[in-house]
């Protein structure tokens, strides 16, 4: 057996993915009121979050790595 095999995550339920697509829908329209718009790398982020692959405190480390200007 291979002690350094990772667990993989347990998936989350359909029912708990449309709830996160749709609260990620109603971020993003009130991002767009605001004239913010998520670029490729965040919206990949996103649907990450959404299909259970990370978690909400994951996030904002992942879209702060990816839009800091050195």
């Amino acid at each position: 057996m291979n002690h350094l095999a990772v667990e993989p995550k347990q998936k989350i339920t359909a029912a708990e993915m449309e709830r996160r697509r749709e609260a990620m829908r109603q971020a993003a329209a009130h991002n767009r009121i605001e004239g913010q718009f998520p670029t490729p790398e965040g919206t990949a982020i996103f649907e990450a979050f959404i299909r259970g692959d990370i978690e909400r405190h994951e996030i904002l480390p992942r879209l702060n790595a990816i839009h800091r200007h050195p």
